[in-house]
């Protein structure tokens, strides 16, 4: 697979229709390394804090992913938790459920199967080609909706902060955004500094140690594990087909046209990295079209964004994996409120650029109105609303 990344676009210069992007900087590749934590964060602390995951495991996967996704893409092409699976996990780890961390990684096993067979049979590519750009461009608008709104729930126990990072985050986009995700961090841990002083304290005082990941395939025969993991990972199919194939394959190709890029290479690369995560005992993983949103709106061009921000995962899963649980209890819910907020008004911003008649109109909205729930939901529910529209079954 071609690893050389597609020229960035010059200042100026338009992308793909309507989106202009910056020239690359390395302050850009920065700033975009960290736009995405938004969304991966509070997954991160779940899957350690609550489901028991080991947090070297998690960072190693994470970390790895990331790094050869901006290396083979050559694009800063996102790495994120699979959320139906990781919403699914947390609920029944909060309930007392045992043994998540195994369920987890049989999860990103059986995932990895499916997808890599998906991505060698075509499979992926043959769907994609009969799924129409309304349908695709509504899973994208949903997403952005349900990430603002994620954002503002998060903002709604926060309004101070949340609101003028918001405010902040606003002013900073239009001055190129690359500094936007550094200074929201520093922000939100000073901020979280004041009111934690005990949780900084003990920060400081914690030592770098190097740990391993850990893998505990203890009661990985037992078949309940398995037929929990099967039920989380087919819950999560159609979903990542919207969202983490079509939906970031569509985004890549608005953003850089010129990138060889499709949805059968995205299916392989989904494969391959939840192998991985499984052999590392970590949670399953996809590439997220609003990770990819995210990355572009925070400044990234290339594929030096992820592979910076996988550097530093795996420099602090293997050195400093105890200090991650202190460091994300240190930011404030209105620092990653508006981190989403962003993100998703960047995703949504990029769905309408194309004129529409009645009956596409039809399927873009109602499509997004069921991916703001659930983006597999909004897929299905696209091709049914668009073959009953086009068969006279429906008439709106």
């Amino acid at each position: 697979m071609n690893r050389s990344a597609p020229s960035p676009p010059a200042a100026g210069m338009d992308a793909a229709g309507d989106t202009e992007l910056s020239a690359m900087t390395w302050r850009g590749e920065i700033g975009g390394a960290l736009g995405d934590l938004g969304t991966l964060l509070p997954y991160l602390v779940g899957f350690i804090s609550i489901a028991g995951v080991n947090a070297t495991s998690v960072l190693l996967a994470f970390g790895l992913s990331s790094f050869i996704a901006g290396w083979r893409f050559g694009l800063p092409f996102p790495v994120q938790p699979m959320k139906a699976i990781g919403a699914a996990s947390l609920a029944q780890a909060a309930l007392g459920s045992a043994s998540m961390p195994e369920v987890l990684a049989a999860a990103a096993f059986l995932t990895g199967l499916f997808w890599l067979l998906a991505g060698w049979t075509d499979l992926s590519g043959w769907l994609a080609r009969h799924i129409s750009k309304d349908i695709v461009h509504g899973i994208v608008l949903g997403l952005g909706i349900a990430l603002i709104l994620e954002g503002l729930r998060r903002i709604e126990g926060d309004l101070l902060v949340g609101a003028g990072s918001v405010l902040a985050a606003l002013v900073l986009l239009g001055r190129g955004g690359w500094a936007l995700m550094p200074l929201l961090l520093a922000g939100g841990l000073a901020v979280g500094w004041a009111r934690h002083p005990e949780t900084a304290g003990a920060l400081s005082g914690l030592g770098l140690q190097l740990a391993a990941p850990a893998v505990s395939w203890s009661d990985v025969w037992r078949l309940e594990i398995w037929l929990s993991a099967l039920a989380l990972a087919a819950a999560q199919v159609p979903l990542t087909f919207g969202n983490a194939i079509l939906g970031v394959v569509a985004e890549t190709r608005r953003f850089f046209p010129a990138a060889d890029i499709d949805e059968t290479r995205v299916a392989r690369s989904t494969g391959l990295m939840n192998l991985l995560a499984a052999g590392l005992g970590a949670p399953p993983m996809c590439h997220g079209a609003g990770g990819l949103a995210a990355h572009i709106a925070f400044g990234a061009r290339t594929g030096r964004a992820p592979m910076m921000l996988g550097a530093a995962f795996i420099l602090v899963g293997l050195l400093a994996s105890g200090h991650v649980k202190l460091f994300l209890d240190l930011l404030p819910s209105g620092t990653l409120g508006a981190m989403l907020f962003v993100t998703g008004l960047s995703l949504a911003i990029g769905t309408a650029a194309s004129p529409r008649s009645k009956q596409e109109r039809a399927v873009l909205l109602g499509t997004a109105a069921v991916s703001v729930w659930n983006a597999g939901a909004g897929l299905v529910f696209g091709v049914l609303l668009e073959y009953g529209l086009r068969r006279r079954l429906f008439k709106l």
